[in-house]
């Protein structure tokens, strides 16, 4: 694993490429693994639209939980890392089994370009690196962004050939606005249960991250995907994550003393946030009000640690879906997960068709 010329999409020779009117040098990087974890970090933590998602131990998470083999495009100026653009080869989201796969910038997670300056002539080159990588098996780009300014892109993306999706969304609580201001924007049946948790059995406290922790929440957690019919990430992800425990928050909830579940949050120091990643809840325990609870005490404890927002991540923007009811409830701002993809060849336009069929069932 290392650092490829873009001639090595044909065969394999090492070197960079670059644009010689902007003096910018692009590597094609087949792991994060070959970059230094300080140098790469120091540019996302310059870069305004730099995040946990985009940080070295995140994305080593990734490349090594999962096993996926990376495609990350850095660009330099002088011998200085400039830009980054993580990007992994994961499989077609529906259908795992395709013989296809996707170039995913970044799932699970966010990702998208950061750049630290000349970011007209560095995005550019990035993009037309891009147009080399999704050949063969490899049939579309995916760029999955976080932060709301990346529509300042959006122009750009389009006259690549990328279409912006939006098949999903997220709720935001502004943290800033204090616990009685966020308690009375939820809606009534949020407020009762977190009343009515606190008049039952039910503890919710701060676990430490350690390995048995993990363990047993990933158990709760398997469970729940298990139960729900969706695959769960692999144990592996999670043992890779123990490498950035001071960016996760574990809490947990416990009825007569007995595990009731928790939630795994992402600390984003880099945009002031916490995300509400992974909850696994046993349906035993929702009488408990254990859900509420948790989700109550992480708001709590953002604002007590400085935080600006807290986002309840992930879900179908779809009234009737009682997952977005559910955490409407909150009363946070929805926005929506910012995707753009760029397809290639007859398999991305079959793959496209049906997956609109299916949607259009499901509707």
């Amino acid at each position: 694993m290392g650092l490829l010329s873009r001639d090595t999409l044909g065969g394999q020779v090492d070197g960079a490429f670059g644009a010689p009117e902007s003096a910018l040098d692009l590597r094609v990087c087949e792991s994060v693994q070959s970059v230094g974890r300080e140098r790469w970090n120091a540019v996302v933590e310059r870069a305004s639209r730099g995040s946990v998602f985009h940080r070295h131990e995140w994305i080593r998470a990734v490349e090594s939980g999962f096993g996926y083999d990376a495609r990350h495009l850095l660009v330099e100026k002088d011998g200085n890392l400039i830009g980054l653009f993580p990007n992994v080869l994961a499989p077609l989201d529906g259908a795992e089994q395709a013989p296809f796969r996707r170039l995913t910038s970044l799932d699970p997670g966010f990702g998208g370009p950061i750049i630290t300056t000349d970011t007209d002539a560095a995005l550019r080159t990035m993009l037309s690196t891009l147009d080399d990588l999704v050949a063969g098996r490899t049939i579309v780009h995916e760029i999955r962004a976080l932060d709301s300014s990346y529509l300042r892109y959006n122009t750009l993306l389009q006259s690549h050939g990328y279409e912006p999706n939006r098949r999903r969304c997220r709720f935001l609580l502004h943290l800033s606005r204090g616990y009685d201001d966020l308690l009375s924007r939820m809606s009534r049946s949020r407020r009762k249960g977190v009343e009515k948790g606190r008049d039952n059995d039910c503890e919710v406290s701060e676990t430490e991250i350690t390995r048995d922790s993990i363990e047993r929440f990933y158990r709760a957690y398997e469970d729940v995907m298990n139960r729900v019919g969706t695959t769960p990430f692999p144990f592996e992800f999670f043992e890779e994550l123990l490498e950035m425990r001071d960016r996760l928050l574990l809490v947990t909830a416990r009825v007569d003393g007995e595990y009731a579940g928790g939630v795994l949050e992402i600390l984003d120091d880099e945009q002031s946030s916490v995300h509400g990643y992974l909850a696994a809840i046993p349906k035993q325990y929702y009488k408990h009000h254990a859900s509420e609870l948790l989700y109550d005490y992480v708001v709590r404890w953002g604002i007590d640690h400085g935080y600006d927002y807290y986002d309840l991540g992930s879900t179908k923007p779809d009234y009737d879906s009682g997952q977005f009811q559910y955490k409407e409830g909150f009363g946070g701002q929805v926005v929506p997960t910012l995707v753009w993809e760029r397809g290639d060849g007859s398999a991305w336009d079959l793959f496209r068709r049906c997956r609109s069929l299916y949607l259009k069932h499901l509707g």
